[in-house]
């Protein structure tokens, strides 16, 4: 699979012993890194949004549903959404796992 960039990902999981979220980080050395601009004409005018796409060569990492992907290499210590700023980020919306054929990888969907 060919890639152009690497990522790093935080994903979320509860401490019950806190009661908080708290962010996990891994760092995923190569993805194919998409980013395309999608608009739709509604009443109010005309809406735009970045939409991404990511392919993960390495299947074995977990991505989940609103879990964030960040361009690059990231040592941000995640305590919300907030602390990305600055960086190329993005919500994931969906992870599909495609382990079979000749090329098994993670498609990640998500948008700004």
């Amino acid at each position: 699979m060919l890639t152009n960039t690497d990522a790093t990902l935080y994903h979320r999981h509860y401490n019950p012993a806190t009661r908080l979220d708290e962010w996990d980080s891994t760092y995923i050395p190569a993805v194919w890194w998409y980013e395309a601009e999608q608009s739709s004409v509604t009443t109010e005018g005309r809406k735009t949004a970045d939409a991404y796409t990511v392919r993960i060569p390495d299947i074995t990492v977990l991505v989940k549903k609103d879990d964030y992907l960040v361009k690059g290499q990231c040592s941000v210590q995640m305590k919300t959404a907030k602390d990305l700023a600055g960086t190329e980020h993005f919500k994931v919306s969906a992870a599909n796992y495609n382990r079979y054929g000749g090329n098994p990888h993670i498609k990640v969907t998500g948008g700004a």
